[in-house]
């Protein structure tokens, strides 16, 4: 910070003033997002192998805890549910509960199938009373203590002290009804539901079953690659619902993560690589590999919300959107995946941002692109090498420039913000005009801004109620200045720089100074504009 410090009217550098408007980039970057926090939650489960005297509590460290509410078979309960419960609230986190299915024996059958919500005049209606009759047991537990968990994972797994019958289809439809009746139970007393069990016992007892709307708890045993559990986050599951947890253990502990923005490169020459998440690297640099797909997970229950996402490929182009349980770009074709965009839906949208950057051949890393803009090249034949994605927590921001470039042959572009570039670089296309709000939760103020136009020359100056530039005229934007107005310019400053035709980036430029160029003919292809607070 002592060179900071050294920066005395008069006496700065024509070599310290692109270091200070780095500086202030980042600062300005930085009110649009908290501090970058991590997006995945690392947890536990328990049940009555942990009661004292058994296997130990999580650390105090954990994050959500998922708590069994029977011994191991239906129509039981965990004895330390209570404590196991008063644990969670002691620690004020999040958590969740499981019940086991089983198979019934013939008492059960005989003593519950008999009642319930289906007639008991078929053997499948007598099958599904008893599974409702499984729910109401664990759920007479949760009233009993008085806990209401976000969600009940139903655990179907072999049971050898009450074997699923499984050698037959017949027997493996009659586990079926078993199943969907515990999960009308829990379903009619308003319980978010889902599947705890792995590919070859959910095959075994409902002979491969596929429920792809309802999530997938999905266990990994003892790790034999550090990525393993991360990787059943973006990987098909045994039912086709997407996963929303995965499981690993160590022999004393069995640990748990949500999923929410794990993801994971195919590559060319290596396939899917292994799972990373929260801005790690996926993909190569200095290998000279194209990216080929990604996969991305973003289920969880925080926020309800999913990802639209759109891969560029070699020789197709844009793919159409899609959700986050689809990949995109290819695999098998010996296709490059060029550029890609990405965006949050629903409550997630609310409370986060997806930001994103590509590794691009002969480029290298790019800015980070968020909430739907581009993030490597479209028209330049470049493959993508590396990714980083992450998603980070909004804030109110304190003061931002919220912008968008109407381009040619392409119209309004996403709105973007503080700095990120609006346009497009390397594809010869000319900026036509531009829009721009400022604002402060502190001060009022405006802008006054203006054009220099192709056969028009300067424009008028105007505020921001007015674009700059043109439409519908098939003419360039050449250059463009901005001043502040009101307490806004007296308390900050607004840079900006536009990367222009057979020159690129221009040095940044303040407060009425001129980027772009006047009597060359050129156009402008690209800008950044942000707003940061005056020193002293």
């Amino acid at each position: 910070m002592a060179g900071l410090g050294a920066l005395r009217p008069g006496r700065r550098s024509r070599a310290s003033k692109p270091r200070l408007l780095a500086v202030l980039l980042v600062l300005a970057l930085g009110v649009l997002f908290a501090p970058p926090a991590r997006a995945v939650d690392y947890g536990h489960d328990v049940s009555w192998p942990q009661c004292p005297g058994g296997l130990p509590m999580p650390p105090e460290t954990t994050e959500f805890l998922v708590v069994g509410l029977t011994r191991g078979l239906a129509f039981t309960e965990n004895p330390c549910l209570q404590q196991q419960y008063q644990w969670v609230l002691d620690r004020g986190i999040r958590a969740q509960a499981y019940a086991m299915a089983t198979f019934p024996t013939t008492a059960q059958y005989d003593t519950y199938s008999g009642a319930g919500p289906y007639p008991a005049t078929t053997r499948p209606d007598r099958l599904r009373n008893v599974g409702y009759a499984e729910g109401r047991a664990a759920l007479a537990s949760l009233t009993r203590i008085g806990w209401r968990p976000e969600r009940i994972w139903v655990d179907v797994e072999p049971r050898p002290a009450q074997p699923w019958p499984s050698t037959t289809a017949a027997e493996r439809q009659d586990n079926r009804y078993v199943i969907s009746g515990l999960l009308a139970a829990l379903a009619d007393a308003g319980y978010p539901t889902g599947f705890y069990s792995y590919a070859s016992a959910w095959d075994a007892i409902t002979g491969s079953w596929q429920l792809p709307g309802i999530p997938v708890w999905s266990p990994a045993g003892r790790l034999d690659v550090p990525s393993e559990a991360s990787d059943l986050c973006v990987n098909p599951s045994f039912s086709g619902g997407t996963v929303h947890l995965t499981q690993w253990t160590d022999g004393t502990y069995d640990y748990d993560m949500t999923c929410i923005g794990v993801y994971q490169a195919h590559v060319a020459g290596i396939g899917w690589q292994p799972s990373v998440s929260d801005g790690a690297t996926a993909g190569t640099t200095g290998q000279a590999r194209p990216m080929e797909a990604l996969r991305l997970a973003v289920a969880g229950d925080r926020l309800s919300g999913n990802i639209l996402w759109r891969g560029h490929v070699q020789n197709i182009g844009w793919q159409e959107w899609t959700t986050a349980a689809s990949a995109i770009g290819t695999t098998g074709l010996g296709l490059r995946l060029e550029a890609f965009q990405a965006r949050l839906t629903g409550d997630l949208a609310s409370q986060y941002s997806i930001r994103y950057r590509a590794h691009v051949q002969n480029v290298g890393w790019q800015p980070y692109a968020v909430d739907g803009a581009t993030a490597g090249t479209v028209g330049q034949g470049l493959r993508v090498e590396a990714v980083t994605i992450e998603l980070v927590p909004k804030i109110q921001p304190a003061f931002t420039a919220q912008y968008t470039a109407h381009i040619q042959n392409i119209g309004w572009t996403p709105t973007v913000a503080d700095g990120t570039v609006a346009g497009t670089t390397g594809q010869a296309l000319r900026v036509e005009a531009l829009r721009l709000t400022v604002s402060s939760t502190s001060y009022t103020g405006d802008i006054q801004w203006r054009g220099h136009v192709e056969n028009v020359g300067w424009q008028p100056w105007t505020s921001s109620a007015n674009p700059i530039g043109t439409t519908g005229q098939g003419l360039r934007l050449e250059a463009f200045e901005i001043r502040l107005t009101g307490a806004l310019a007296d308390h900050y400053s607004i840079y900006y720089r536009a990367h222009v035709q057979d020159v690129g980036w221009q040095a940044f430029v303040s407060d009425g100074g001129t980027a772009g160029t006047t009597g060359l003919g050129k156009r402008i292809e690209a800008v950044q504009i942000l707003l940061a607070p005056k020193a002293g």
